[in-house]
């Protein structure tokens, strides 16, 4: 029986809050592996972050919060 490889890469999601030319990570807490501050582990995760920020968002500064998938190289992979 052999281990499961390590994949080669894997995915990341973002979070960004865009008012005009100005981009900004957006902070939310996160679940789960954290990948720094921003990001997130899975789609739904960033898409249920991007809900509550579009709730709270009560200033009319018309902005808009993107989401992106990001593929990212895993530092555990081996040849």
């Amino acid at each position: 029986m052999e281990s499961l490889k390590a994949p080669k890469t894997f995915k990341v999601y973002t979070l960004i809050k865009q008012t005009g030319l100005s981009m900004t990570y957006v902070y939310g807490a996160g679940t789960g592996t954290t990948f720094g501050p921003g990001f997130y582990q899975s789609q739904q995760e960033a898409e249920q972050y991007r809900t509550l920020e579009v709730l709270k968002d009560t200033a009319g500064t018309r902005s808009n919060y993107l989401v992106f998938e990001l593929e990212v190289p895993n530092p555990a992979y081996q040849e």
